[in-house]
C-alpha cells in the first residue's frame, strides 16, 4: 500500500499535468481563433441620378438628389473653381452616391455626355477631392453655306439647316457688327460658315464657329475669324477681323483677363454664413496677386477697407454708372484718381469675409440700382496687338487652309461621282457591237 506521503505526491503531479494540458488546449483554442482571417464588412453604396428640370435653381436641383442645404454648400464650394454654376441648364445630370449610413461619399455633375465633374470624400483628410472624368470625343469640321431666299432671314435659314439656336445667334451677333440686316440684307446675299463640332457617339456636344462670311450688293463683303487664346476661359477668345478688330458692337472691358464665374448675380446661399442673401455682383475666379483692371475710364470715388468687402475700389464712369471691385489683395489707386480704360487698379485677393481668393465685381446703373454686370456687353480689347495678334494671324492661316481642304474634298467627291464606269461601258459597247477589238 502506498503511504500517505506517496499518495499526496502522486496527486500533486497529476494536478500539475492536468493544469498544463488545459493551458495548452486553451492556448491552441485562442491561437486558432486569432489566426482566422478577418473578413471585411462590405460597404453598400446607393446612387441617385436626376436631370435638372426647367425652373430649378442650383439648390433645388441638389435637393432632388437628397442633398440638404448645408451639404450643398460644401459641394458647391468644392466645385465652384471648376464648374460655372451660372451655366447650369435643363438636362444637366446630377448623381449623388451614399453609403449604407446614408452619408454622401461622392457627387458628380455632367453638363455634356463626355465630361463629368466629380468630387469624392477623402476619408484620410476629410476633404472633398475633385477630378474630371472624360470620355473619348473627336472634332469634325464642315462648311455651311447658302443664299438668302425671298422672304427668308439669315437666322431662319441657319435654324432650318439644323443649327442650335445658340450657335445661330452667335453667327448673327458676329455679323451684326458689320452688316445692317434691317437696311441692307437682300435676296441672293450669300453666307458661309466654317464649323468645328465636337462629337461624342455622333452627338454634337460643342461647336466652335471658326469662320463666318457674308456678301451682298448692298451689304458688301465681310469676314470674321475665331481667335482662341492659350489661357483657358480667356476673355480674349472671340471673333475678330483679319486686322485684329474685335467684332462686338459696343461694350466695357472685363476686369480680369480670364472669365470664370464662381458665383452669379442674384439670390444665393452665402458661401461662408450659409444664409440666403442677395448677391449684388458676380464672383470671378482669380489667383491671388493677379491684376484687376478698370472696365472703363472714370474717377475713383472709393478706395477703402472693411471687414466684409475687404479692400474695395469703386469707379464712377462718364455715363454715370459705377463699377465695384471687392476683396482685393492690394489697392493701386486712391480716391479722387482718374483712371484709364483697362488700367490696373489692384490685385486679386481674399480680404474680407470670403472662402478664398477671387474678385467680386459689381455694377450700378446711372440711377444707382444694382445690375448684373455680365448683362452689360463686355469686351476684352477693341483690337488684338503684340503676341496675340501674331497668334491670330497663325490661326487665320490655319482656318483658310482648312477651308481650302474642305472645298477640294467636296469637289473631289463630285468629280469621282461623275467618273464613268469604264468596264460597264466596254461591256455595253460589246453587246451593241460598237467595239470589235481592244
Amino acid at each position: 500500500m502506498l503511504n500517505s506521503n506517496m499518495f499526496k505526491l502522486l496527486t500533486l503531479i497529476s494536478l500539475i499535468l492536468l493544469s498544463a494540458s488545459c493551458e495548452r488546449s486553451e492556448a491552441k483554442r485562442v491561437s486558432s481563433f486569432t489566426t482566422q482571417p478577418i473578413i471585411p464588412v462590405k460597404e453598400v453604396y446607393k446612387a441617385k441620378v436626376v436631370q435638372v428640370k426647367r425652373g430649378q435653381g442650383l439648390y433645388q436641383a441638389l435637393k432632388s438628389v437628397s442633398i440638404d442645404n448645408s451639404m450643398a454648400l460644401t459641394i458647391i464650394n468644392a466645385l465652384r473653381d471648376e464648374v460655372e454654376f451660372s451655366k447650369l441648364k435643363v438636362g444637366d445630370k446630377l448623381e449623388a452616391v451614399f453609403n449604407q449610413n446614408k452619408e454622401l461619399v461622392e457627387f458628380s455633375l455632367a453638363q455634356n455626355p463626355a465630361e463629368k465633374h466629380v468630387v469624392r470624400l477623402n476619408r484620410n483628410t476629410g476633404k472633398w477631392d475633385y477630378h474630371l472624368r472624360e470620355e473619348e470625343t473627336h472634332w469634325n469640321a464642315r462648311i455651311l453655306e447658302g443664299e438668302l431666299r425671298s422672304g427668308s432671314t439669315l437666322i431662319e435659314d441657319l435654324l432650318a439647316r439644323g443649327l442650335a439656336p445658340s450657335v445661330a445667334n452667335e453667327i448673327i451677333n458676329v455679323l451684326l457688327c458689320k452688316v445692317n440686316f434691317r437696311m441692307n440684307a437682300r435676296m441672293g446675299d450669300r453666307y458661309k460658315v466654317l464649323l468645328n463640332e465636337r462629337k461624342h457617339n455622333e452627338e454634337t456636344i460643342q461647336t466652335k464657329i471658326l469662320y463666318t462670311s457674308y456678301s451682298g450688293e448692298r451689304a458688301g463683303t465681310h469676314e470674321a475669324f475665331f481667335y482662341e487664346d492659350e489661357e483657358k476661359s480667356s476673355t480674349y477668345t472671340a471673333h475678330y477681323t483679319e486686322r485684329g478688330q474685335a467684332l462686338i458692337r459696343s461694350g466695357l472691358r472685363y476686369p480680369l483677363s480670364s472669365l470664370h464665374v464662381r458665383s452669379g448675380y442674384g439670390w444665393r446661399r452665402h458661401p461662408v454664413t450659409g444664409r440666403r442673401a442677395m448677391h449684388r455682383g458676380v464672383d470671378l475666379r482669380g489667383r491671388r496677386g493677379r491684376p484687376v483692371h478698370a472696365v472703363a475710364a472714370g474717377k475713383v470715388i472709393l478706395s477703402t477697407y472693411n471687414k466684409y468687402a475687404g479692400n474695395k475700389v469703386a469707379i464712377r464712369h462718364r455715363d454715370g454708372s459705377t463699377s465695384y471691385y471687392l476683396h482685393l489683395n492690394k489697392r493701386g489707386v486712391n480716391k479722387g484718381d482718374w483712371v484709364r480704360t483697362y488700367q490696373v487698379i489692384g490685385t486679386v485677393g481674399s480680404t474680407g469675409r470670403v472662402t478664398g481668393p477671387h474678385l467680386h465685381f459689381g455694377f450700378k446703373k446711372p440711377n444707382g440700382r444694382w445690375m448684373n454686370p455680365l448683362s452689360k456687353r463686355m469686351i476684352a480689347t477693341p483690337r488684338l496687338t503684340g503676341k496675340r495678334f501674331l497668334k491670330l494671324k497663325e490661326q487665320i492661316a490655319q482656318t483658310k487652309a482648312l477651308l481650302i481642304d474642305l472645298e477640294v474634298s467636296k469637289k473631289a467627291k463630285y468629280i469621282l461621282a461623275d467618273i464613268p464606269n469604264i468596264e460597264k461601258d466596254i461591256e455595253k459597247a460589246r453587246e451593241n457591237k460598237y467595239l470589235f477589238s481592244l
